[in-house]
């Protein structure tokens, strides 16, 4: 499983407006989901996460990308030219 892939289908996603998500939308691990939330969220790409269970929740209202998130988005073209949503993130993640 790629990080770094994970990481920016999250934010792709919550910026797409895509929510709730949540480990089996990106067919991953709850440890690995929750592992690319609490980076996103420490290294401020991602705001208004509700905690529950000492878990992140990706819901319909709250997420949203910050400035730094957003231009990390704008920042990964390369990332950006072979995402294709959610349909195909799961063996895109694995690459």
């Amino acid at each position: 499983m790629n990080k770094e892939r994970l990481r920016y289908a999250i934010l792709k996603e919550v910026n797409e407006g895509n929510t709730p998500l949540t480990e089996e939308d990106f067919d991953v691990s709850e440890n690995e989901f929750d592992d690319a939330v609490n980076f996103l969220s420490r290294e401020k790409y991602l705001t208004g996460l509700l905690w529950a269970g000492d878990r992140p929740h990706l819901h319909k209202i709250g997420p949203v990308l910050t400035e730094r998130g957003e231009k990390y988005l704008n920042e990964n073209s390369i990332l950006s030219k072979t995402y294709r949503g959610l349909k195909e993130v799961r063996e895109w993640i694995k690459l």
